[in-house]
Formats: C-alpha cells, sequence, structure tokens
C-alpha cells in the first residue's frame, strides 16, 4: 500500500469504527519527542507548555501493549520533532521487534541527517514521509522562526535520505506531503514540489488547517478533512478511532486541538493499560457525540466549526 492508500483507509473509517466502544485502532502515533528546533506559529506545539521526551522504559511497555492489543501501524512522531529523540533507531527495532508491521515517522527534515535516516532506515522504518511547507528560506524563517539555511539543509537532507535508501537497497518508502495554498504561494509551492518529485516514492497535498503568517487570508478548513483529493465530512472525525500518545504517557483523542495534554486527553497510560484507556468513558463518550455528528460541548467544539 502507498502513503496514500493508508492514509485512505484510515480517514475512511470502516464500519467496525463507527461505535463507541471499539476494537484496537489500526495506527497509533506515539511522541517521543515533544522537543522540536523549529517554533512554527501555526503548530500546536506553539501553545503547548510542555516539553521533554518519553521514559524509554514506558516507551518499551507502551509499544508491546500496542502490539499484544493488534495495532498494525505505528508512527513515531507526535507533535515534536522525532529525530531529536537520540534513541529513535532504537524505537524503531523495538517496535518491528515486538511485531509492529509497519513504522513510519512524519519529519521536517532539517534534523534528518544521513548518520541517523541510515540508523532508521537499518533498524527497518518502513516510511520516512518530509513535511514541506515552505516554498523558501524566507518564508521559512519568518513562519518557522529559525534559520534560513534550514531550508537548504533539509533538501539536502531528502537528496541523502533517497541516496542511502538506493544504495543500501532499504525497503523503507521515502514520501513528502505540503500545504496546498493559492495565489503566488501556491505557485511557489508547486514550483518547489516538481523539484523534489524525483526524490521520492510519492507526494500529496493537504488543504491549510491553520498557518498563520502563509495563508494568504485563507479561512481554515472544517475539522481535519483527511487529504487533498479525498477529503471527507468532518464529523465522525477518524483522530477519535486512531491512538495519539504523548511524552508524558497521555492518550489523547486527536493532534489538532489545543487540548492535547488536557481537554482531550482520554486516559493517563501511566496509570491504567492501553486496552482500558482506549475504551475509556471518556473516549466513548466523545465517540458517541461524533456519531451523532453534534460535538456541542466537548473538546472538539471549536475545531468543527472551522
Amino acid at each position: 500500500m502507498s502513503i496514500t492508500e493508508r492514509l485512505d483507509a484510515i480517514t475512511a473509517i470502516p464500519s467496525e469504527y463507527r461505535a463507541t466502544v471499539l476494537p484496537a485502532p489500526k495506527s497509533v502515533k506515539i511522541e517521543l519527542s515533544a522537543d522540536c528546533n523549529y517554533a512554527c506559529n501555526f503548530c500546536v506545539r506553539s501553545v503547548r507548555s510542555g516539553a521533554g521526551q518519553m521514559d524509554r522504559k514506558f516507551y518499551s511497555w507502551l509499544i508491546r501493549e500496542l502490539a499484544q492489543a493488534g495495532v498494525e501501524e505505528v508512527g513515531l512522531f507526535y507533535i515534536g520533532e522525532s529525530f531529536l529523540c537520540k534513541w529513535l533507531p532504537g524505537a524503531i527495532r523495538e517496535a518491528k521487534e515486538a511485531g509492529i508491521q509497519y513504522v513510519f515517522i512524519t519529519t521536517n527534515g532539517s534534523a534528518a541527517t544521513s548518520e541517523r535516516v541510515n540508523a532508521c532506515m537499518a533498524a527497518g522504518l518502513d516510511s520516512l514521509k518530509f513535511s514541506l511547507n515552505y516554498a523558501d528560506p524566507a518564508q521559512l524563517a519568518a513562519v518557522a522562526n529559525v534559520k534560513p539555511g534550514n531550508f537548504d539543509r533539509t533538501l539536502h537532507n531528502l537528496r541523502a535520505a533517497r541516496r542511502i535508501r538506493d544504495e543500501h537497497e532499504y525497503r523503507c518508502r521515502i514520501y513528502a506531503s505540503s500545504i496546498a495554498f493559492d495565489g503566488e504561494q501556491g505557485a511557489k509551492m508547486r514550483t518547489l514540489v516538481q523539484s523534489i518529485l524525483p526524490l521520492v516514492d510519492e507526494h500529496y497535498w493537504l488543504p491549510l488547517f491553520s498557518m498563520d503568517g502563509a495563508n494568504e487570508g485563507k479561512p481554515r478548513v472544517q475539522g481535519n478533512p483527511g487529504r487533498l483529493g479525498n477529503m471527507r465530512d468532518p464529523l465522525p472525525c477518524f483522530a477519535v478511532t486512531t491512538g495519539h500518545v504523548t511524552h508524558e504517557g497521555k492518550l489523547s483523542a486527536c493532534c489538532f486541538g489545543v487540548g492535547v495534554d488536557d481537554t482531550l486527553v482520554m486516559a493517563d497510560l501511566t496509570k491504567v493499560d492501553f486496552k482500558t484507556g482506549w475504551n475509556s468513558t471518556e473516549f466513548q463518550h466523545l465517540r458517541a457525540a461524533h456519531l451523532a455528528r453534534d460535538v456541542t460541548g466537548t473538546p472538539c467544539q471549536d475545531c468543527i466549526a472551522g
């Protein structure tokens, strides 16, 4: 399956996941690191108070919990930049050894150095996706609040990743995604994407959720409708049928809202096992609201309101 086929399979919400009590999610994201070398003003991290990395022993427990529950895919990222986690290759290897079928990462690319990428691919990484949302160094500096040199560094790392994958014949697929802008920004982004297409196995576009400082006044789309080209109704949202675990061990309903560490927390996995947390009373109530297509009064209200 390609990355868009996998994404579409999740966003479609199969019939067995249109309930309040669910089987184990097909896919779970784990926040190894809440730290990031970017400070993008559109990211949830800009309003988060916490940082830090996941406890290694907790991760070992968690990854086995997920495998035993029947989780098939694990994304070793969530809100922070996972390439800042020194034991990322070990986390990949441990996930594969535990029985996770598909391990994937999304990165801003600037810290995905040749040495780090090689170690991750050798450990069994199945998918490496570069999130390319800036058309040039100046825009990167203005929106991500970093030095403009990070733009060329990211493209260098992408080229190196492709070379490493091909030379070593690793099975890891290399992907990229980008926000689809209108106007001049959109034209610049399309030019950039054309230049990197030979380096990736697939690229896909995402709608503009909220990207202050770079959206040219375009309003945010309602909810999380998935990728451009296969957008879906925002209710029920597929996020409540997938797992998101913060670096502190909190099981959160999604990664969009500002309440990923409080109002969107469905369980504390440092206190309960994954199966219990996955079908907690809080999660069941939130899923019921989504199925009823009325999230008024829930943590999802503002997101769905658009």
